[in-house]
């Protein structure tokens, strides 16, 4: 389609056709104020606050957020009209709205006081009685609503039906005594409930986790990656007073489109448990880092096969590559388990990128409910299948998130009969001629399935259709542990010292075990008989995480390290020199740069390297 020239404001500019007026602003620094109005969503002309004046066209304000420009066309945000019916919308929007900005959640970083402050009137002529709700609603555990504030924008009705595909939050009455509500006034359950409350332009949703924690103006934020699982959205940390206090999604098109789940959101409180672990212990007793590296490394040197390593998802490139060292020199033969992850190998084969899933013409998705593995690569496929016109085939033996579509082909598969399923889809009537590009996503059934049979079978799908596959990693750096060879699935029973990094082993510690050395972050049970060194959490983190797709991305820590904490990079190098192993390394940049320069991904595929998050 041609581009588009025209004027808003005496600024000449070209834009695609089909962009809206309020986006064509946007490309030259001009604020056309929004509520109802997203990027993300589509368009409905609610709220009427983006009101402009045009010619050619009708001789009254048009909502610049429902009107695509045209040729020639002449934008005019600062004339009379536009301006008059701006300022009246925002007083009809104060009619009911409480005067409560001092003990709001929203005060500072609100839309609806920065645009009454730039484009409403000086003062109110409505002083008839406010209405009143119940307040605050508890939406559920993480939310709450307060009615109050609430201008139906319908930015969160809209959110639950366009991209969650939820029926979660409705409207109900009419007129003046509308109000937002959950359905059937049940709690809200999604995985992805919480960006509601980024959605909100006017503090009406709010975290019950945060509210009344702080201002903006109180905390310093930062932004990184999302440890929680392997997918790796950008999010903002904020932290006060060395707490980490709030955590929001940060928007990465790349990766995850300015969403995030509610692990990513809320699920960060033990950062700030009071019961915290500060100094080394060794049988409970309070000892020196140099006490404590000696006796971890007394207690799991020349061990063999009969020391067991317990790794987290959340390992960093930087410590796997470490650990690689110390196995490769003297904790030789050691047992390897990374709790987790997938049982999908390393060279499952060239991966596509996420963003490759919004122009995909047919998605399948084999062995995997990926609103619980990955759950932003489910509201990708959604956006693909309700936005792009995307058909989908899924293959797992139950009911899954994405059933809502009422043209999902859900083939129903015996537990470990996955990969005799794809070897029939080539001939599947969507397959045939497919129009466009596949999508093959596929997992590992959580250990139901042959993974590596599996892994054929979709790769022979994949040649057979002339698609693309991604292997569905879930751990948050499994792909980057199995680049470095540390990604163990071995069995810890029957040894004799375990080295648990991170929270102990989730099956629990092996009865064999006689000696325990911990890295971690909050006291447990059988802590008081082990050699205890107080970790980092991922506030605190530097390093670097690789995520679903191969794309390295780098940790900027919101909270930095109070003496008398370590590094975990730190801590192996330490326990490196205790075991008797040369390694020099003055910070974290030496230990990258030594792994950049390390044998490649044995993924054949050049995959790219992100420095950090993206900026919006």
């Amino acid at each position: 389609m041609p581009d588009i020239n025209l004027t808003i404001d005496g600024q000449k500019l070209t834009v695609p056709a089909g962009t809206l007026i309020v986006e064509a602003a946007k490309t030259i620094g001009i604020e056309i104020p929004v509520f109802c109005y997203h990027h993300k969503l589509d368009p409905v002309g609610a709220c009427r606050l983006c009101l402009v004046d045009f010619t050619p066209g009708p001789p009254r304000p048009q909502t610049a957020c429902t009107t695509p420009v045209s040729e020639g066309m002449v934008v005019r945000t600062q004339s009379a009209m536009a301006v008059q019916a701006r300022a009246d919308i925002l007083e009809f929007e104060l009619a009911n709205h409480p005067l409560d900005c001092p003990v709001c959640d929203k005060g500072g970083e609100c839309p609806l006081q920065d645009f009454t402050f730039r484009h409403g009137y000086p003062t109110s002529r409505i002083d008839g009685p406010r209405l009143h709700f119940k307040k605050p609603i508890p939406l559920s555990d993480k939310i709450a609503l307060d009615r109050e504030r609430c201008v139906l924008c319908y930015r969160c009705t809209r959110y639950y039906d366009e991209i969650a595909w939820e029926q979660e939050l409705t409207t109900d009455e009419r007129g003046v005594q509308s109000f937002i509500t959950s359905q059937f006034d049940q709690p809200l359950k999604s995985n992805f409930s919480g960006n509601i409350i980024d959605l909100c332009p006017v503090g009406a949703l709010t975290s019950r986790v945060w509210r009344f924690e702080s201002r903006p103006w109180d905390m310093t934020h930062t932004a990184t990656i999302c440890s929680k699982c392997s997918v790796g959205c950008s999010v903002t940390q904020w932290q006060r007073r060395g707490q980490l206090v709030r955590v929001t999604s940060h928007e990465n098109d790349e990766i995850d489109e300015g969403w995030i789940c509610d692990r990513g959101r809320f699920d960060y409180t033990d950062v700030n448990d009071p019961a915290r672990l500060r100094t080394p212990t060794i049988r409970g007793t309070r000892s020196s880092w140099s006490d404590a590296i000696t006796a971890v490394a007394a207690g799991i040197k020349g061990k063999g096969a009969k020391l067991g390593i317990s790794l987290p998802q959340d390992v960093t490139n930087e410590e796997a590559f470490l650990f690689r060292r110390l196995l490769d020199g003297p904790l030789k033969g050691a047992k390897v388990k990374m709790h987790g992850r997938s049982a999908i190998p390393a060279t499952a084969g060239p991966t596509m990128r996420i963003k490759e899933i919004d122009d995909a013409r047919v998605i399948v998705i084999v062995a995997s409910d990926i609103e619980t593995d990955v759950p932003i690569i489910d509201l990708r496929v959604k956006k693909a299948v309700s936005k792009r016109g995307a058909k989908l085939i899924v293959v797992y033996p139950d009911g899954v998130d994405l059933d809502r579509n009422q043209e999902t082909v859900h083939i129903r598969n015996q537990k470990g009969a996955a990969a005799a399923e794809v070897r029939k889809l080539a001939s599947h009537e969507l397959l045939k001629d497919p129009g466009g590009s596949v999508a093959i996503l596929f997992g590992d059934g959580h250990g139901s399935e042959d993974i590596n049979d599996l892994a054929t079978a979709c790769r022979d799908l994949a040649e057979k259709v002339g698609g693309k596959q991604m292997p569905l990693y879930r751990a948050t750096n499994e792909r980057g542990a199995l680049a470095a060879g540390v990604a163990g699935w071995d069995s810890l029973d029957r040894v004799d010292a375990l080295l648990s990094w991170g929270p102990p082993p989730t099956a629990g510690v092996p009865r064999s075990v006689k000696f325990i050395a911990a890295w971690d972050h909050l006291p447990r049970p059988g802590y008081e008989q082990a050699v205890v060194l107080p970790a980092t959490t991922f506030a605190e983190r530097q390093g670097s995480y690789t995520n679903v797709e191969g794309t390295v991305q780098f940790l900027r820590p919101p909270i930095p390290i109070r003496s008398p904490l370590k590094e975990g990079w730190e801590v192996l190098c330490e326990l490196a020199i205790a075991l008797g192993l040369k390694v020099d390394y003055a910070g974290i940049f030496p230990i990258q740069r030594e792994l950049a320069i390390q044998p490649p991904d044995p993924n054949p595929e050049p995959t790219p390297v992100l420095i950090g998050p993206a900026h919006p």
